[in-house]
């Protein structure tokens, strides 16, 4: 149990000290014993931490670069600062929340004395954990006056609980920092477009398991589009997709095998072949969510990213046309022609200036661009302390994808006849092709909405999704229902193509082909 409490500091030193008074409120443990083994597994921590900065600065000192820039951080005269108020830090940062891990990391990479932080540490964390454990002590007293009952682990459960709950809302109450992350991850997760992936399709679990019992197995995903490798579960090529489509139709591409010596020559001669100016798209051949998607301005660029990511680049002429949709397309296998089963708008993120704040604080500060802040400042790294006049509007971000920043709309006033015809002739034409959807860019609205003048920059197969889902107007049920909507035709596609003959991916290989594509996008995102 010792050991135990001395060790969880590392994990978290708040729970740890709730257990210890929980565990002392249950004689389990004294409580000086329980404060002396927490407190010494926190101030352990502390030092660990110093040590941690000081070897990572003696690191950077064999590197001439570094040990100039860091001897220019230490003259400035915040560091001066820093130093003549350095007890007084440590000891308030056991206090505030969020701070310790950049203070102690700092203090031990620039040098600070050891010895003050030794015996300041020592005296703050012996304060903190005193108090805080013995606080849970008392208060797991007062809970039993009050509640009686025989049962142990319900009662150490309810003050644990309890207790932990009331700390949080103390610390709301007492920390601004606190409050704005409080507001910030709550807001947050009420926009279903922002929720972490494992969270949003946890609802469509039980619905995937009821289609895989009802058809008596999940592989007819992988029979959906005969047409493309494994129906486009994963590892697909785009170039070998864009070339099933119709040429005059696509947006046009250069496909660059990692083997090519002669790379760059071989962008520049494209280019020049098809009188196409940068910037131009990069996107890796296998990829999908916006997945090293760059936007390149130059052949010193290109090279850089081919050095950068040893694979296979597919490059792509940059449609300028304000405008992208993607148009969800189906057919069933009996049928000779398919359906569009929706249009979304992808609406390019802009921000309008105030005056006064340069463009990083209004990406922080915007009630939308702030949930993906480092997408947006990674985007526009070359401007950030750009100050934007009142009324100023500025584009921040050009490529039609979620996670790079682009919002969903539904765009269903996109549709008319002329169009559907014009895609649906398209989609019927391409040889094993039933399920997926394609992202489209044009300039002319009018033009675009009688089936002329786009470009299709993308065909996505079994795993694209209907994204106009995503569209903040929708409410949760809606999102949902189409999303199990899409599914569900997937397996019905899949079934029908299964029944007139398409071979089911074999397992081994559809966990293979998973699998592989699951380490190369790691790598490369490491």
């Amino acid at each position: 149990m010792v050991l135990t409490l001395f060790f969880s500091t590392f994990l978290s030193e708040d729970l740890t000290c709730i257990g210890a008074g929980l565990l002392a409120r249950e004689g389990k443990i004294q409580l000086s014993l329980a404060i002396l083994v927490t407190g010494l597994g926190i101030f352990v921590g502390d030092c660990l931490l110093y040590l941690i900065g000081n070897l990572v600065r003696r690191g950077f000192h064999h590197f001439n670069f570094f040990k100039s820039t860091v001897l220019n951080w230490e003259s400035k005269d915040i560091f001066t600062d820093w130093r003549h108020h350095y007890r007084k830090s440590i000891f308030l940062s056991r206090f505030l929340p969020g701070t310790r891990l950049p203070l102690y990391l700092s203090s031990g990479f620039f040098g600070l004395p050891f010895f003050p932080f030794l015996y300041t540490s020592l005296f703050a964390v012996s304060l903190w954990t005193t108090i805080l454990v013995c606080i849970v002590f008392i208060y797991g007293n007062l809970v039993s006056v009050y509640w009686k009952t025989n049962n142990t682990i319900l009662l150490i459960l309810t003050v644990g609980l309890s207790f932990y709950l009331l700390y949080q809302i103390l610390r709301l109450v007492i920390f601004e920092k606190e409050r704005k992350n409080f507001i910030f991850y709550t807001s947050k997760i009420s926009q279903l477009e922002f929720w972490p992936a494992s969270l949003f399709y946890l609802p469509l679990v039980p619905y995937l398991l009821f289609l895989i019992l009802r058809y008596r197995g999940i592989r007819y995903i992988t029979t959906v589009n005969p047409g493309i490798l494994a129906s486009g579960i994963a590892g697909e090529s785009k170039a070998e997709i864009l070339n099933l489509i119709p040429k005059e139709s696509v947006s046009r591409f250069l496909l660059v095998p990692k083997e090519n010596e002669n790379s760059i020559s071989q962008i520049k001669n494209w280019m020049l072949e098809n009188k196409i100016e940068f910037p131009i798209i990069a996107k890796p051949d296998k990829g999908e969510r916006g997945f090293l998607i760059k936007k390149i301005n130059s052949l010193e660029e290109s090279f850089l990213l081919l050095k950068t990511y040893p694979l296979d680049w597919l490059f792509q002429e940059y449609e300028t046309g304000p405008y992208e949709v993607g148009i969800f397309y189906y057919r069933f296998p009996k049928n000779k022609k398919g359906n569009i089963f929706s249009i979304t708008d992808k609406i390019f993120p802009k921000i309008i200036g105030d005056g006064f704040s340069d463009l990083k604080t209004l990406i922080s500060n915007h009630p939308r661009y702030r949930f993906q802040k480092l997408v947006h400042i990674n985007h526009n790294k070359h401007q950030h302390n750009r100050i934007l006049s009142l009324g100023e509007s500025i584009s921040i971000g050009s490529i039609g994808n979620h996670i790079q920043g682009c919002m969903f709309q539904d765009g269903n006033h996109w549709r008319s006849s002329q169009l559907e015809k014009i895609i649906l002739q398209i989609g019927d034409s391409i040889p094993g092709f039933y399920f997926g959807r394609f992202d489209i860019r044009f300039s002319d609205p009018e033009k675009f909405k009688e089936g002329k003048d786009f470009k299709i920059i993308e065909l996505n197969g079994a795993t694209s999704e209907s994204t106009n889902l995503y569209d903040p107007k929708f409410s949760i049920f809606k999102s949902y229902s189409i999303l199990f909507g899409q599914w569900k035709i997937l397996f019905q596609i899949g079934y029908e193509n299964y029944k007139t003959g398409v071979s089911l991916y074999p397992y081994n290989k559809l966990y293979q082909l998973i699998k592989n594509h699951k380490k190369y996008k790691e790598k490369y995102l490491e």
